[in-house]
């Protein structure tokens, strides 16, 4: 589910989940090795992701490809504006993990309303800080939420608009 080879990454996905478990991240600049500080929380999430996979028919859908190359893909399902179900899908680093299973877990059983305002200071903040060069991924894990929660406010003003995804 992580790592593409076809990003032409320099570090590969078995040896990404053995440096977040040493605490000690590698820089993908060769020669310049850096220490990152990795909460045991990131950790956590990066080696057993929660929140993960797909609802079948979701209320709510998004795709959102980050700068980095990461991709991430948010499955929602609402229930009287409550989202009672918030899964989600990436192909990315362990960082990408973290904050995809940190936004699910802020968003599920919480009103619509109060989902949008969860953005990547927040996810930050719950997942105990990120290194500056992976604060991409919470804004990746954000975005997409946002989008899905546009997602299902748009289909929700016509409801034939639901059959038609854009998957």
């Amino acid at each position: 589910m992580c790592g593409n080879a076809a990003r032409n990454k320099t570090v590969k996905e078995d040896e990404l989940y053995r440096m977040i478990a040493n605490q000690e991240l590698e820089s993908a600049q060769g020669d310049n090795t850096e220490e990152l500080p990795v909460s045991p929380e990131v950790r956590k999430r990066a080696l057993d992701p929660v929140f993960i996979g797909e609802i079948a028919a979701p209320d709510g859908y998004a795709h959102v490809r980050g700068d980095c190359g990461d991709t991430m893909e948010v499955f929602l399902a609402v229930r009287d504006r409550r989202i009672c179900q918030a899964r989600f899908d990436t192909i990315g680093c362990g960082f990408t993990l973290a904050c995809g299973s940190m936004a699910m877990e802020m968003a599920e059983g919480k009103l619509v309303t109060e989902s949008m305002g969860i953005d990547e200071h927040k996810i930050v903040e719950a997942l105990g800080g990120l290194p500056d060069s992976h604060r991409h991924c919470a804004e990746l894990a954000s975005e997409a939420l946002r989008k899905a929660i546009q997602d299902y406010l748009f289909r929700g003003k016509e409801s034939w608009k639901k059959l038609y995804r854009n998957r």
